[in-house]
């Protein structure tokens, strides 16, 4: 297993969250917020689709970060809405990516997934075969759902306790990052928390990762 690229891949999310948070903090200072946010409102469902469907591509298409998904729905379409929707598209996504892998096995997931996590595939396959197992995987790589998804597809895993494990805890970062996105004030005053709370969260991730490397490493 390369572990480096698959502390990258973990990094790359956090990184994506921090550019959308400080381009949020720059669209501020020339775009009036308030109207964006009543006309992306007004566009009806459309919008909360779109975000569900981008939300669950996420993970289905694993190259892809969610990460920066997250605040900007809270902030358009507040903390309860946003979560919903947050919540639905992980739903799918996690849903979509465990029997795309169950039907399809190895060769499509490989297919599905960044190059640079290969190696660390079938380490995640043999440590989710039990339920501890993937309880532990899910409390410390949280930052890879793709990974969790597609390898427990690809173990014995029941689905039920597949999704009832993993909808819960993910369901607790996403409304602690949605929280944050539905209270951004641009002001002044709380330029501390605006920036303050995504490190805290990136720092956060990063531990949870390496506990969980070092936990597939322990296996060999």
């Amino acid at each position: 297993m390369n572990i480096r690229h698959a502390k990258i891949s973990e990094q790359l999310g956090v990184v994506g969250l921090l550019v959308t948070i400080g381009a949020l903090v720059l669209i501020a200072f020339f775009v009036d917020m308030e109207a964006l946010k009543a006309y992306v409102l007004a566009s009806g469902p459309f919008a909360p689709l779109v975000f569900i469907l981008l939300k669950a591509s996420t993970v289905i298409i694993a190259p892809l970060s969610g990460a920066p998904l997250y605040p900007i729905v809270g902030l358009f379409f507040g903390f309860w809405p946003g979560f919903l929707y947050v919540l639905i598209g992980d739903f799918l996504g996690y849903t979509g990516a465990f029997f795309l892998a169950r039907k399809f096995g190895y060769p499509f997931v490989r297919k599905m997934i960044a190059g640079n996590e290969h190696g660390l595939l079938s380490r995640v396959v043999s440590h989710v075969g039990t339920v501890k197992g993937f309880i532990h995987m899910c409390l410390t790589c949280f930052a890879l759902p793709e990974l969790i998804s597609y390898g427990t597809g690809l173990s014995r895993l029941p689905y039920p306790i597949f999704i009832s494990v993993l909808l819960p805890l993910s369901a607790v970062m996403s409304a602690t990052l949605v929280l944050f996105g539905s209270l951004l004030d641009f002001s002044e005053g709380s330029l501390l928390i605006t920036i303050g709370m995504p490190l805290v969260g990136g720092v956060i991730i990063a531990i949870g990762g390496y506990l969980f490397l070092r936990g597939v490493n322990e296996k060999v």
